[in-house]
């Protein structure tokens, strides 16, 4: 974890609560998370957090053959977060796993995406920066439930 003042919201993405209950109803809910600004600097992100990296990544051709193409995560991010599906020629990558556009709601400024196999991500962008929340289906919360 990150040992400024943004800890709490860290925890928040990563946990339900209840403020009608006033406590956590389950822990665990998101792998990772992060709050990183607008400029790509990262506010905040929890312990394991997958830093979002610029990098070649082999894209399959029609003819079976790859080509390389360059990644950058984190516009990957702020561009799916604006609404964009295609942010990169290989498509929204974070921690280098895809992720598919499931829904961007331009309203509210949230964006969910899917990960083929069971999991996904959420993006929340606000006027400077980017809450992001991934979670993975295999992993356990504390009601011991996928």
């Amino acid at each position: 974890m990150t040992s400024n003042g943004w800890d709490s919201y860290i925890w928040q993405i990563q946990n339900k609560y209840s403020a009608k209950k006033e406590t956590y109803l389950n822990t665990n809910c998101c792998i990772h998370a992060a709050i990183i600004g607008i400029d790509g600097t990262v506010w905040a992100q929890s312990s394991e957090w997958p830093a979002l990296t610029e990098y070649e990544h082999p894209l399959e051709q029609d003819d079976g053959s790859f080509t390389n193409v360059k990644v950058n995560e984190f516009q990957c991010a702020l561009q799916v977060s604006g609404g964009k599906r295609m942010p990169s020629a290989a498509g929204v990558r974070m921690g280098n796993l895809k992720f598919m556009m499931v829904r961007h709601d331009p309203d509210d400024k949230v964006t969910q995406l899917g990960r083929q196999g069971g999991g996904g991500a959420c993006i929340v962008r606000t006027k400077n920066a980017l809450v992001i929340g991934i979670w993975d289906k295999n992993a356990l919360m504390s009601n011991n439930q996928n």
